[in-house]
């Protein structure tokens, strides 16, 4: 069927925006976005406050991506293992329609469902910085958010592609640990050489395999500002979207042989 895999993601992504827990996520992020950016706000660094507006744009966007993956790994985590435990996915074979198809349906529909609360969080941005004066940010803020998909949808896609072989708590562990090493990777960078033997050897090699994701938070966040944008951690980032991807046409899942 040449319009299965849309079929199939218009449906799992009709069921994505349908679960609460995703608006109650979006809330409190909001809420959180927001008491950053009150007045009465008290962020400071070395004693002095970063009230102002550049500070407060740079610390609202990276909370806006690190929550943006975070929300990817809760859409992300049950997707694929819940149409197996409906035992729905007998009504896809029935229909000649492969288990990549089937898959990538599903993938998809985590992709665009997590990039759509992502996007909510990203208009929050947006209105703070109009609302502040700032509304030459906005043009620049389209291409800054399709850079920051990148990265959300890593996220995603790595926690589905997971999903497909591993139980619910292991994936939600690993969804967790390899985004967070590619959020803090610059931070695990620098810590990697003061570790040093055979544990900084070991980090340093995990931090060549996860992508850059603050490296790519760090370019979205830049072309907002005009400033010039390192488009290699960019690339890197849509390359590891790639490779997982082709794990998920490889991979068969276990749960295809249970029901």
């Amino acid at each position: 069927m040449k319009n299965s895999v849309g079929i199939i993601m218009a449906n799992a992504l009709k069921e994505r925006m349908r679960r609460k827990e995703l608006y109650v996520i979006i809330a409190i992020a909001v809420l959180l976005i927001l008491l950053c950016s009150s007045d009465s706000a008290t962020i400071t660094m070395d004693g002095e406050a970063l009230t102002g507006f550049s500070n407060m744009f740079m610390i609202m966007h990276v909370l806006v991506h690190l929550i943006g993956c975070i929300l990817a790994v809760v859409l992300s985590l049950r997707t694929i293992p819940n149409e197996y435990e409906r035992k729905n996915s007998h009504l896809v074979w029935v229909r000649n329609i492969s288990q990549t198809e089937y898959h990538g349906g599903l993938a998809l529909a985590n992709i665009l469902a997590s990039l759509a609360a992502a996007g909510i969080l990203y208009l929050v941005l947006a209105v703070y910085a109009a609302a502040n004066g700032h509304a030459e940010v906005l043009l620049r803020m389209v291409p800054a958010f399709g850079i920051l998909a990148v990265s959300v949808s890593f996220v995603s896609l790595f926690t589905s592609v997971l999903s497909i072989k591993l139980p619910g708590m292991a994936v939600g562990a690993l969804a967790s640990l390899a985004p967070g090493f590619g959020v803090f990777h610059g931070v695990l960078d620098i810590f990697k050489n003061m570790l040093g033997g055979a544990g900084g050897k070991c980090l340093s090699v995990l931090l060549k395999i996860v992508p850059d994701l603050n490296g790519i938070q760090n370019a979205a966040y830049r072309m907002t500002t005009e400033k010039s944008v390192e488009t290699h951690v960019i690339w890197l980032g849509l390359l590891a979207l790639w490779v997982v991807s082709l794990r998920l046409c490889e991979w068969r899942g276990l749960n295809c042989y249970l029901f």
